[in-house]
């Protein structure tokens, strides 16, 4: 059984994902019946939409019966947690992995997915539908987003379903300039896609991330750059990916100086151009075109992706920002991070 279950867990991680939100407002329900679906939110800290989502679809399959009082689980409702309850326990081995890595980063949520994205390229994927399926579950009407770039976020935005309905208000913004010389990674490109599949708008900071700094504080003045950056700071999610220190000074293009003092304080982890060693201190920040990292962090959605073991000491020296944060990551790695954080 344990092998079937990680073999769904593989192939559907979105749906076994599913499985386990509506096993658990099931057996909330059952627990706190008659309940409403607002209280039910509250008891399973799911969001309103996910719990209208799932309550319907036990509505239909008749294991619960929704009436004025508020909903209550049928016996048919009953038995079915009965007969699930062991194929659970399979599953909630990663549950258990997850809640570790919460106390470890004081993560708001963690979504592990099977794998390690150093072993196996396609974790990959499972990494972006987890993200995807977050972020459309977070997701608000006329809400700002702010999106970084990366292979691991464009994967997430590659796997968002194009919405069919109308439009949609909601603002796409790339939070950091170029960085690196991969079209399809970068924020403004994601922020272009992300906005058609959700038919939304989107705004553009076509302007490299590694200008000298005198030529950033002048493109910082220019009223449509004032404006953009403005919008990101009010943002009410933003979406990134953690960069390895001395991948991403390369990929930026740091001068050979940079390089040699991230080198001398065993600089571990990147984000918004802030480097830190693996205590968690910054040992160098750069001037940027995009959201600065302490306003980031003010923004009260903030979901990471990240994948691979070799990440592991990146995300645990960066705990500060996951605080309060959405977290999606690879066995892999979150593996490597409670091996790291008892060193």
């Amino acid at each position: 059984m344990k092998n079937i279950m990680l073999r769904l867990e593989k192939i559907i991680p979105e749906g076994m994902q599913d499985f386990k939100v509506r096993y658990a407002i099931l057996q909330a329900i059952l627990e706190n019946e008659p309940i409403g679906r607002r209280t039910l939110a509250t008891v399973t800290t799911y969001s309103e939409r996910t719990v209208r989502a799932a309550t319907d679809v036990l509505s239909k399959q008749g294991l619960i019966e929704v009436a004025h009082s508020g909903m209550m689980i049928t016996q048919s409702g009953k038995a079915l947690l009965d007969e699930l309850y062991l194929p659970l326990q399979e599953l909630n081995a990663f549950s258990l992995l997850e809640e570790q890595i919460e106390a470890l980063t004081g993560a708001k949520k963690v979504i592990i997915v099977p794998g390690n994205v150093d072993d196996d390229e396609s974790v990959k994927w499972q990494l972006g539908k987890a993200g995807s399926k977050l972020v459309l579950d977070l997701i608000e009407e006329n809400s700002t987003i702010a999106i970084t770039g990366g292979s691991t976020v464009a994967k997430m935005v590659e796997l968002i379903p194009q919405r069919q309905e109308g439009k949609t208000h909601t603002i796409i913004i790339p939070a950091r300039g170029s960085v690196g010389k991969r079209m399809e990674f970068q924020a403004n490109i994601l922020a272009a896609e992300f906005a058609k599949k959700i038919n939304g708008k989107y705004e553009i900071l076509n302007i490299p991330d590694n200008l000298s700094v005198a030529s950033i504080e002048t493109i910082k003045q220019e009223p449509h750059i004032q404006k953009t950056l403005q919008k990101m700071g009010k943002s009410d999610m933003i979406i990134l990916g953690l960069g390895d220190a001395m991948k991403m000074a390369k990929r930026r293009n740091e001068s050979k100086e940079v390089v040699a003092l991230l080198k001398e304080k065993e600089a571990v982890a990147e984000a918004f151009r802030y480097y830190f060693d693996k205590n968690g201190e910054i040992v160098y920040s750069g001037t940027n075109i995009g959201l600065d990292l302490e306003v980031a962090m003010q923004i009260s959605t903030r979901i990471v992706l990240a994948g691979g073991k070799s990440k592991a000491i990146a995300l645990v020296a960066t705990k500060a920002l996951l605080k309060g944060s959405y977290l999606v990551i690879d066995e892999g790695v979150a593996r490597s991070m409670l091996q790291v954080s008892t060193r």
